[in-house]
């Protein structure tokens, strides 16, 4: 451990960050304790030099952890609050200074204003908070405003202020959060480039400076290159991924290659290459000191991303080695570049980047050394082969080590990774090269630009063409939806046990036994904490949280699912393919058994589309197919392209094992075909035991007097899903009266335009005693029946 100063040290470092991470102590019993703790230190050094080593070892590590808190405690401080009444306010004046701006979207751009003052309404606040800006407008008048902003700028923007999304649903990214932790408190909404109005063009010279080069950089990647390379070669190298599929991620996800879309190790490589080759004219001082610059200059373009201040770090303290005269330590130089990014940033330990890259290189440090004797002892003849095997050993290396952040990040383990990372990380080298190459030669030349960026274009096809192919092979991962830090921790102790054990024992039989009862005893203590949050034996019913719209996913006793709705789509946001869709997988629900669609409404509908072409249905009921409506003909014609079976409205039942769904829709009356299209909902009731749950679309009075007149004594449910999200056109006096419901469930949107819910609905629910949940103030909602009796359960704290 000598030849390793720094290891002890960020240990103790690391382990003071995450102490106060977990137990916040008030940063003056830390100050006390620091000072306390490094006064014994340095008494006990000073009086007894050579005795009590152990003590002072101890003294020295509790001092270093406290003082690790101490500093930590000062950073969290920082950390923003969203500072208002209200979820959502309209019509706000913001001014202040724009502090970062993003690179440009397709008709958006994002940029950060620090604020002097805010007007909502008649009243005039001042103060300073932070605000992420998202404006959106034709892509000339975008162009035009992002040509003309800059960092440093004086500016009034008008906008609707909305409190960022935190997490709504089972698993979702808790964005809030993340913003929160980074020091923002809201998120503007501009609609307009003209309610962007500069008044004063003074500029901050460093970060403009830093901007300007990302943006001429980013300008010719788009000019030279096709949207889908050109969208790469931003994430690769500016560590901008926003024009990047989400679908495509997820195939990076599933053949486990995401990581070949972070800015890394790879990439500063082949800066090193660059400059080292530039500069290999000058003494070793002098290109030591040029490729120092450069690759400053290159993190900070990057916004020092964990990843990249890793590798240059590592980079430039291996080039430095020889003029210190000492041989490089990978080691070291690992945790020197650990400690440089936490004394900037401690927080960064909490990164998702931060974790997988150093977690991946410490990995390969401990494990390739051994499996790479193995491979030069199996001594083959054949040296690719050799070099096949050795490649694998890194990445293999590599992979265990990241597989708990993995695993918590992304929920999935991927069981082609090691074979889809012999084709793509070499391949996606050539890009990066590539891409390096082609941005340098086009400002001299246009045409080998376009020539090169052509041939960059070919290469990206064939890497996506290898990850969709991966990505897409049957079985090519496992979803694991439930590991948690315990299981991380346990995985890490596992791991270092086999690692020693191997060590220590002598015959391989004894080691292969060891390891598998090893690894068993872990596939067993892996599980203890793990918890259902739909299980079987129980009825689950949950209104998901898709804003303003309606959708219900219903889990029977038997294990068979329903799924009632799938609320909007548009061309910014898709309830099914961002809300639905990663729910159903978190819950690790492959294929929903019945599909129900209540009528042919946006809000109700049209974010189960995504579902339906991803052929995530075995059966789907909807109302009789209506010709004069467009989108219902396009809706049916949708169905019957994915051949998914068809079943319309009529009076009947479904019998799911002992849970049963009644259709109450009376399809053959004359009077009900009067009705229009919300009326006409389907009105759903499902019976467990001795509990059921009646769920009406957007029915209106009309409808629910004709059921009352129907149904008189079959309507009353345990629980009634409010028609038409709680708007005053449903849940008349007469129909509560038949249903006499105990919970009242009412999906609708934060602040929506039509004000549902109405006020008038709400009290008269109270009026009934009725116990209301609503998703627009609780997010999703979870009740559970055993047949007897009916659970609200809180999910968040599962």
């Amino acid at each position: 451990m000598n030849d390793y100063p720094l290891v002890k040290f960020i240990i103790y470092f690391i382990c003071g960050i995450i102490l106060q991470s977990i137990w916040g102590i008030a940063q003056s019993a830390l100050l006390f304790a620091s000072i306390l703790l490094i006064i014994s230190t340095l008494a006990l050094s000073l009086i007894y030099k050579d005795q009590f080593i152990a003590a002072k070892n101890i003294l020295l590590a509790l001092a270093i952890i406290f003082c690790s808190m101490l500093y930590y405690s000062e950073f969290k401080n920082e950390k923003a609050v969203y500072p208002f009444a209200q979820q959502k306010y309209p019509n706000v004046f913001l001014y202040g200074t724009v502090t970062n701006i993003e690179l440009i979207r397709d008709e958006r751009i994002i940029f950060n204003v620090e604020s002097d003052s805010m007007k909502i309404g008649s009243l005039t606040a001042s103060g300073k908070l932070k605000f992420i800006c998202s404006l959106r407008d034709s892509k000339n008048k975008i162009e035009k405003k992002y040509g003309s902003l800059a960092v440093g700028n004086k500016v009034i923007c008008k906008g609707n202020i909305f409190r960022a999304r935190n997490e709504r649903n089972p698993g979702e990214f808790d964005y809030e959060k993340y913003i929160l932790e980074k020091g923002f408190s809201s998120l503007l909404i501009i609609n307009n480039a003209s309610n962007v109005e500069i008044t004063g063009h003074s500029i901050n010279a460093y970060d403009n400076f830093i901007f300007e080069i990302r943006k001429a950089i980013d300008k010719q990647i788009l000019r030279l290159h096709n949207k889908t390379t050109g969208g790469l070669l931003r994430g690769l190298l500016l560590g901008d991924r926003s024009m990047i599929d989400y679908e495509i991620e997820s195939e990076f996800v599933n053949a486990g290659v995401v990581h070949v879309l972070s800015v890394s190790g790879l990439h500063v490589g082949f800066i090193i290459l660059i400059f080292v080759v530039m500069f290999k004219r000058f003494n070793v001082y002098s290109r030591f000191v040029f490729t120092f610059t450069g690759l400053l200059i290159y993190t900070a373009i990057t916004y020092f991303q964990p990843p990249v201040t890793r590798s240059a770090i590592m980079g430039l303290a291996l080039l430095s080695a020889p003029l210190s005269g000492r041989s490089p330590s990978n080691t070291n130089s690992l945790c020197l570049a650990a400690l440089v990014i936490l004394i900037f940033s401690p927080g960064d330990l909490f990164n998702p980047g931060f974790q997988l890259s150093f977690s991946a290189i410490l990995a390969i440090i401990i494990l390739y050394p051994p499996f790479s004797r193995y491979i030069y002892n199996m001594k083959l003849k054949s040296r690719v082969l050799k070099y096949i095997l050795l490649f694998c050993t890194v990445s293999l290396a590599a992979q265990i080590g990241t597989l708990p952040f993995t695993l918590v990040y992304f929920h999935k383990l991927s069981l082609i990774a090691l074979i889809a990372n012999m084709f793509v990380i070499p391949l996606s080298g050539f890009v990066v090269g590539l891409g390096i190459f082609t941005i340098a030669i086009g400002t001299i030349s246009n045409y080998l630009g376009l020539v090169y960026a052509s041939a960059n274009e070919s290469l990206t096809f064939v890497l996506y063409w290898l990850v969709d192919f991966f990505g897409k092979l049957k079985n090519s991962f496992i979803a694991i939806n439930q590991f948690s830090l315990y299981d991380g921790i346990l995985f890490y102790v596992i791991l270092a046990f086999i690692f020693a054990a191997w060590k220590k024992l002598a015959g391989k039989p004894a080691k292969i036994f060891v390891a598998a009862l090893t690894l068993l005893s872990a596939a067993l203590l892996l599980r203890i904490d793990n918890k259902e949050l739909l299980p079987d034996g129980k009825l689950s019913v949950m209104a998901i949280d898709i804003g303003q719209g309606d959708s219900f996913l219903i889990k029977f006793p038997n294990g068979e699912t329903a799924l009632i709705d799938g609320g909007d789509a548009n061309a910014y946001f898709d309830n099914g393919e961002k809300v639905i869709a990663p729910l159903l997988e978190r819950l690790d629900i492959g294929k929903i058994d019945y599909g129900f669609i209540s009528h042919v409404d946006s809000d109700h509908y049209r974010g189960l589309i995504y579902l339906i072409r991803q052929n995530k249905f075995r059966t789907l009921y909807k109302p009789k197919a209506d010709s004069t409506l467009d989108k219902d003909v396009e809706l049916e014609k949708i169905i019957r392209e994915q051949k998914i079976p068809i079943k319309y409205y009529g009076k009947g039942v479904v019998k799911i094992s002992n849970a049963q769904i009644y259709i109450l829709n009376d399809t053959a009356s004359t009077y009900f075909e009067s009705f229009g299209t919300n009326d006409k909902s389907g009105m759903l009731k499902i019976v467990y035991g001795k509990t059921s749950f009646l769920f009406t679309g957007d029915a209106g009075a009309k409808a629910e007097k004709y059921y009352s007149l129907n149904y008189p004594e079959f309507l009353r449910s345990n629980v009634l899903k409010t028609g038409h999200h709680g708007s005053k056109t449903s849940t008349s006096p007469q129909f509560l009266n038949f249903v006499m419901p105990q919970f009242a469930i009412i999906s609708s949107g934060i602040l929506n335009k039509f004000n549902h819910p109405s006020p008038e609905i709400i009290e008269r629910l109270k009026e009934n005693n009725i116990e209301v949940f609503r998703t627009d103030k609780s997010g999703a909602i979870l009740l559970q029946s055993d047949g007897l009796s009916i659970k609200n359960i809180n999910w968040k704290n599962e």
